[in-house]
């Protein structure tokens, strides 16, 4: 006989792990938490720059953000051993040209009470000496920004799930989602059957794959490929900058293990797989840090990895049930922000998965994706 559950969640990466935590918190306690990896946080959840950043240019997703931020810097009693986050802050330079952008952003994510001002070019160089060289003709400085310990944060939601009843099962890959009568009937995971009338998708990369396995196709959802590198340098370093971000070049660095990490904010189509790492994209970096930050270029790289980060086609969230299937509750698209705004993620899902309806689940529902794509 096949084993029934209340719901089950596929995908421990923060989407999936925060869901789980706040729908146990609500009371669910027969709840199934599915992870095809052999542990959480092996793509993007654990490959990802660990940037806590309020200032997103969508305003919605911004609140979002924010309401992690403040979950993160000070989480409940007995969620984690430690801090989880590091106030380092956040440094964002741009052209003249693109100068009113930043202060577009600024502005609305000081109506969400995040403090920022703007500094000289002596004030950056003596914050951060490595900028030395950079051109740039407005800079902004959020103090509240930081750094997270992502696999901390991660652990924070597991362990409070599974204490509270949620039921973790690592390397089980997902063959087949029944459906009867319009809804969500089980899950399959190789040739056992797992009963459920409600079923959440976040499986990041993956999501639109677990999507067409239950009959309604991606909803647009599209993984796109972002390389990381970590790097020496020949100048000093100092471990509280913070990080560093070109808005025109669409590049940043920050202090790690005595080092820095840095990305060349690619975002390239790829598979949901394992990311193949495409050497090119290390020349693609020296390109952007010479034009970006001259003095950062001169870095030895030590290590290199790629991670899927998931958009949809309007590159917004996508949090709610499927129009199509009832009991099937996206968790998906979070395009790079899932670890930042994962409190507030994981509070949504669960609205959704028990049924509530609010103004701010229309902001991220999927059924604007309703007939867009083949199944």
């Amino acid at each position: 006989m096949s084993r029934r559950y209340d719901a089950i969640v596929i995908g421990a990466g923060f989407a999936g792990a925060s869901a789980a935590y706040q729908l146990t918190r609500r009371g669910l306690r027969n709840l199934l938490l599915l992870e095809q990896e052999r542990t959480p946080g092996e793509h993007a959840s654990g490959r990802n720059a660990s940037l806590a950043f309020q200032q997103l240019s969508d305003g919605d997703e911004g609140k979002l953000a924010v309401e992690g931020r403040t979950f993160i810097a000070r989480p409940p009693a007995g969620f984690s051993d430690h801090p989880l986050l590091r106030t380092c802050g956040s440094l964002l330079l741009a052209s003249e040209a693109r100068a009113p952008g930043l202060l577009r952003t600024a502005r609305a994510a000081a109506t969400l009470g995040v403090e920022s001002h703007e500094l000289t070019r002596d004030d950056v160089l003596r914050r951060v000496p490595a900028v030395e060289g950079a051109e740039f003709s407005a800079a902004r400085f959020t103090p509240s920004d930081g750094v997270v310990d992502i696999r901390a944060l991660l652990r924070g939601y597991l362990r409070a799930a599974t204490r509270d009843g949620a039921e973790l099962r690592c390397g089980a890959v997902v063959t087949g989602v029944d459906t009867a009568g319009g809804r969500v009937a089980a899950v399959r995971i190789a040739e056992e059957r797992v009963e459920t009338r409600l079923l959440l998708d976040a499986a990041g990369a993956w999501a639109g794959e677990i999507g067409r396995l239950a009959g309604v196709g991606t909803r647009t959802l599209a993984p796109r490929r972002r390389h990381m590198y970590r790097a020496r340098a020949d100048f000093p370093i100092d471990a509280e900058w913070p990080f560093v971000w070109h808005d025109d070049v669409d590049v940043y660095f920050r202090p790690d293990a005595g080092g820095l990490l840095m990305s060349p904010c690619d975002a390239t189509p790829h598979p949901p797989r394992a990311p193949e790492i495409d050497p090119a994209m290390q020349d693609v970096l020296l390109d952007k840090l010479r034009r970006a930050f001259p003095t950062v270029a001169r870095v030895t790289f030590a290590e290199r990895w790629a991670c899927l980060r998931t958009f949809t086609a309007d590159e917004r969230f996508m949090i709610g049930r499927d129009p199509d299937l009832e009991g099937f509750v996206w968790v998906a698209g979070l395009g790079g922000h899932g670890m930042t705004t994962s409190p507030a993620v994981g509070r949504l899902a669960a609205a959704a998965t028990l049924g509530e309806t609010t103004p701010e689940l229309d902001l991220f529902t999927p059924a604007r994706f309703r007939g867009m794509e083949e199944r």
